[in-house]
């Protein structure tokens, strides 16, 4: 039984491990994955010819801009995303430094300046919620291989350690998580409440929600695996038995 809950809590952060990652890369690279978005912001250059990208999605390290291809029966639209900006941990997107000058002065775009301001006021918390998404990956990187070390040459202190770095890692993707599903609710409806007007929208990423708290579950259920092998099913072992010794005379 031990052994089973070994192999799941190592399954579990493994398959985690994979699932943040991808979170983190994606919209790293043009094409990679420019759909698992925290958010996409959708501007008004279609009615105005501004010269400002139809949409950009906000990743975790980057964002990515595009244009908008209507197909030639009108009804499908599908994104074409043409750059992607470079990763950085600190990732914070700012509309109007995306923009050329050109296009952030002109009077061509409506675009609403408090919109501007709503992504300054977030930077700080998309910041954090990078660097805790960092420690998460890093936290579950060092459980694993504490899983090796135990398989290689077990002891009994390898067991707490795992434990602890699964806790790490599951508080740190929990706040991570949590703060990407503020941005994805609360700060797109901010969004389209100052956008009312202008024809500027913004819609959260459920594939990237999906796929963050999908590793949040994991991570929880392989920390109580881990606790439980760590401490209950030691605690819980029976003694060994007495040796009798013969009694003489």
């Amino acid at each position: 039984m031990s052994g089973f809950k070994g192999l799941f809590q190592t399954v579990t952060v493994l398959v985690a491990f994979i699932l943040i990652l991808l979170c983190l890369f994606a919209g790293t690279q043009k094409n990679f994955l420019e759909d698992v978005d925290l958010l996409t912001l959708s501007t008004p250059s279609i009615s105005t010819g501004s010269g400002a990208h139809d949409f950009y999605s906000v990743h975790v390290l980057s964002y990515c801009q595009g244009t908008l291809i209507t197909t030639d029966a009108g009804v499908e639209v599908t994104r074409n995303v043409t750059e992607c900006s470079n990763r950085t941990i600190l990732s914070s997107f700012d509309p109007t430094q995306a923009w050329p000058k050109e296009v952030t002065s002109s009077l061509q775009l409506e675009w609403p300046r408090v919109i501007s301001d709503d992504f300054h006021a977030f930077k700080m918390t998309s910041q954090v919620m990078a660097v805790m998404y960092s420690i998460g990956v890093g936290a579950m990187g060092v459980a694993m291989l504490v899983r090796v070390w135990a398989t290689l040459a077990p002891n009994a202190s390898q067991g707490p350690i795992e434990c602890w770095f699964f806790v790490l890692a599951s508080f740190s993707i929990s706040i991570a998580s949590i703060i990407a599903t503020v941005i994805g609710f609360e700060f797109v409806a901010l969004i389209n409440a100052h956008g009312k007007g202008s024809n500027v929208s913004a819609q959260y990423g459920d594939k990237f929600l999906g796929m963050t708290w999908a590793a949040v579950g994991l991570l929880v259920a392989g920390s109580v695996a881990c606790f439980a092998n760590a401490f209950v099913n030691k605690r819980a072992a029976p003694a060994p038995a007495p040796v009798s010794k013969d009694i003489e005379g």
